[in-house]
């Protein structure tokens, strides 16, 4: 239930909002080779919306003021476990990617403050860091996401 109101709500936010400057998380072809975790798409694609719309507190553009990014990393674990524990069905690329996104989310962890703080510390090599480390956050849940 949480996750059809997390995804209802940033529809309609992102209704009324030009994002062809974001990145997103585009679904790959459905692989023959395996299974996949069709019952997990719908928390995947809510969490990939949520890392789309996160993007936008990166680049200094205005987040709405009910925004959901503070959850993001717990709502990036809670489906990366559930995909764990079905991950007999997946490829060797996505049990891989979901090894990928636990790291990212460790690296990404100290960065809190400064994704909070829009992306900017004026510390240079943090700001390096966290910005390496964000977009590997990204690249590995999107392989997940396409894997299932």
């Amino acid at each position: 239930m949480r996750y059809s109101a997390l995804a209802l709500a940033l529809l309609l936010v992102g209704c009324g909002t030009s994002t062809t400057s974001l990145p997103t998380i585009t679904p790959a072809a459905p692989s023959s080779s395996a299974e996949g975790l069709p019952d997990l798409q719908p928390r995947l694609d809510a969490i990939g919306v949520l890392l789309t719309d996160c993007v936008a507190r990166l680049r200094g553009e205005p987040v709405d003021p009910a925004d959901n990014c503070v959850h993001l990393l717990p709502d990036v674990t809670g489906v990366i476990d559930a995909a764990e524990k079905q991950s007999s069905k997946l490829t060797p690329a996505g049990v891989a990617a979901i090894a990928d996104v636990r790291r990212h989310l460790g690296e990404v962890q100290p960065c809190e403050p400064w994704f909070a703080a829009g992306g900017a510390s004026g510390n240079e090599p943090l700001d390096t860091r966290c910005r390496k480390a964000w977009d590997a956050l990204f690249q590995s849940f999107t392989a997940v996401r396409n894997s299932a």
